[in-house]
């Protein structure tokens, strides 16, 4: 047998691979108590067997916790072993609707490299395909109002702005604008069925977007996702910039 590419993991991968931080099971009735609710899920396959234990909030359908036991190839653990903690604090909705991409970049060394060679994609599909399960078994907990729960996660809201943005052209601040939106922001929008899109750039300061899909009518339109993208984009880029929504949908006007 061709030994496996541990060359091609990112030394994120290979450090969840080597020491996972969320190996193990829940009781299914163990939150019984609680509130919460213990579901499972598993993919198999002749490469691979993993299987998902989440803790769900009853009153809310969001995810408390997550463990998961696996054996087969070692991508499968470490991809694993990052799902889990993906799944914090998203609702089962977002949990069914889960990405590899969304797997790969928790443990990329660098942003633009993958964490996962393409050998290992059958091993992200188990995964999600577990999710999935898991999440089904949660159809009849009522969700919890979108607006207090943004999708982004806090971690990507922290930093300082660019160093260079005051050197950068109009148009070099929104192709970096686009870019976040693209690749930080739109992946998570995607969890609750939505998109986004950025419809114009004034004065350097304004940004003007509109959403897509179910975040058309979503409350969190003008809450907590709102306020989530403009935390993004003032941290990574520049804290003078503000971002408003397109609300020609309630006018009927054309953008």
């Amino acid at each position: 047998m061709k030994p496996y590419p541990w060359n091609d993991y990112s030394n994120l991968l290979v450090e969840r691979i080597l020491a996972p931080r969320n190996l193990g099971r829940f009781r299914e009735n163990s939150g019984a108590m609680q509130e919460m609710r213990v579901v499972t899920g598993e993919g198999k396959s002749e490469k691979g067997h993993v299987l998902f234990s989440i803790v769900v909030d009853e009153t809310d359908g969001i995810i408390a916790d997550a463990k998961f036991q696996a054996f087969g190839e070692s991508a499968l653990i470490g991809g694993a072993d990052a799902a889990c903690e993906v799944l914090l604090r998203k609702s089962y909705a977002q949990a069914s609707r889960l990405s590899a991409d969304l797997i790969d970049k928790k443990l990329r060394d660098f942003k633009n490299i993958a964490a996962f060679p393409p050998s290992s994609y059958s091993a992200l599909n188990l995964i999600l395909t577990a999710i999935e399960e898991a999440a089904v078994k949660c159809s009849d907990i009522p969700l919890k109002d979108p607006s207090t729960a943004p999708p982004v996660p806090y971690e990507l809201q922290e930093g300082e702005g660019h160093p260079d943005w005051h050197l950068f052209s109009t148009d070099e601040k929104l192709t970096h604008i686009k870019e976040i939106i693209r690749d930080d922001i739109q992946p998570y929008i995607e969890l609750d069925s939505g998109g986004i899109e950025v419809l114009e750039f004034n004065h350097d300061t304004e940004i003007i977007i509109a959403y897509q899909g179910a975040c058309t009518t979503c409350p969190s339109a003008t809450g907590a996702t709102l306020d989530s993208i403009q935390h993004i984009l003032r941290a990574r880029l520049s804290p003078t910039l503000t971002v408003k929504p397109s609300l020609s949908h309630l006018s009927g006007t054309a953008s």
